[in-house]
């Protein structure tokens, strides 16, 4: 039986977790920074933390190999991302969530606007032929408007209210993180002068705000014993701080269960971690079938109809393999993945309304590939299809 352990991680100076892109591109001399570490890269600073506890241990330093086999049983589980205001005990409240693509925020409008997949008579233009693809339901608005910028995150009560199909205030702060720019320079040890060949700079995201204090939720299985409670994160081995976690901040809300108990015909899963599939955008075991995409989700015994998929630009997903080439390291093969805030909207084969037992088996379930390195979460929402208003808006002559 798999014992898991909840923890979360305190960044104590920010984050400086490096993307894909090079230090000599178009800002040359420039690192470029992710606004929020990939689940990767946090399964590695609990792999490294478990390590050196495991190293201090035993009374002896670990080669590469070593370190390959007695950290491999380190697994990452559901992730949370967590704000909360200093010397606070953990609680749901302090849960944030990235907002999800339905959510449209639009100039003058008090409340945020959702977007409503409704079926199209217009086809796509592609590179390929797709019957199925071509049968996904289009978002529409029910007014036109002037888009304005989203918010990357969503406090628990906002998040939950979306998912029930509850209206959420357009109008009020949402949480954000800081990012700023640091400078460093390499200092010759002979002449105590700067080297100019050293000099470069790169993002930083502050985790600190005057009132709160951001967090990293894990659920992991660890191989025996503890971690210390600091560890390293990030390009540059930023310091966290280890705490214990509550395990009930990751059970699914009472009220999100109270709703789908009335039943919802239709399903959303919001992707809350990047998503690993096959084909890109389209959900692993989801085929064509009679013009379709059918298939099931993990948890759910029944076969559902793909009606619709709001997916932003795919992520670049990429790291670094320390054990290969002899400890020595290499990159690891960049992979494309769906980004969080994606949303994916269902119906049942049968017609039948999805209940609270679904939701339960959902709720920061595991979907597609790499899901033990903490890839793959979604939550799910109710939804109500309109399938009788399509839209069939023409092209202007």
């Amino acid at each position: 039986m798999t014992t898991y352990t909840y923890l979360a991680l305190l960044p104590r100076d920010g984050l400086f977790c490096k993307d894909g892109r090079g230090w000599y591109t178009s800002a040359s001399g420039r690192g470029h920074g992710l606004d929020w570490p990939w689940p990767s890269t946090i399964l590695g600073a609990l792999r490294t933390a478990w390590g050196r506890t495991a190293e201090a241990v035993s009374g002896k330093l670990f080669d590469h190999r070593t370190w390959l086999e007695e950290t491999a049983a380190v697994q990452l589980g559901r992730m949370l991302t967590l704000r909360r205001p200093p010397d606070t005990d953990w609680n749901t409240t302090h849960l944030v969530w990235p907002v999800p693509l339905d959510a449209l925020w639009l100039a003058g409008r008090p409340e945020v606007c959702r977007l409503q997949p409704l079926p199209s008579h217009v086809p796509t233009l592609g590179r390929d032929d797709d019957a199925a693809r071509e049968t996904l339901w289009r978002p529409a608005l029910e007014e036109a408007g002037k888009p304005l910028p989203s918010p990357r995150w969503w406090r628990q009560d906002d998040f939950v209210a979306w998912l029930t199909g509850q209206p959420v205030s357009a109008q009020k702060p949402f949480p954000a993180t800081a990012r700023r720019v640091q400078t460093r320079v390499g200092i010759r040890p002979e002449t105590l002068t700067t080297d100019d060949g050293l000099l470069f700079s790169h993002d930083v995201l502050e985790t600190l705000e005057l009132h709160a204090e951001w967090a990293i939720g894990v659920e992991v299985t660890l191989p025996g014993g503890a971690v210390d409670a600091v560890a390293t994160l990030g390009s540059d081995s930023r310091l966290v701080r280890i705490e214990t976690l509550p395990e009930t901040l990751f059970a699914p809300p009472a009220r999100l269960l109270e709703t789908f108990q009335a039943g919802s015909r239709g399903l959303r899963i919001i992707a809350v971690t990047p998503l690993a599939f096959a084909r890109g955008w389209l959900p692993d075991g989801f085929e064509q079938h009679d013009g379709q995409y059918v298939g099931r989700l993990p948890g759910l015994p029944h076969d559902l109809v793909l009606r619709a998929a709001f997916v932003p630009r795919p992520l670049h997903v990429s790291g670094w393999n320390r054990a290969a080439h002899s400890g020595k390291g290499a990159p690891k093969p960049t992979a494309r993945m769906v980004a969080p805030g994606a949303v994916y909207f269902f119906e049942r084969v049968d017609e039948q309304p999805f209940d609270a037992a679904h939701a339960r088996s959902l709720w920061l379930a595991a979907l597609g590939a790499r899901t033990e390195e903490g890839f793959g979460r979604v939550v799910p929402g109710i939804w109500h299809p309109t399938p009788k208003t399509p839209n069939t808006t023409q092209p202007t002559p």
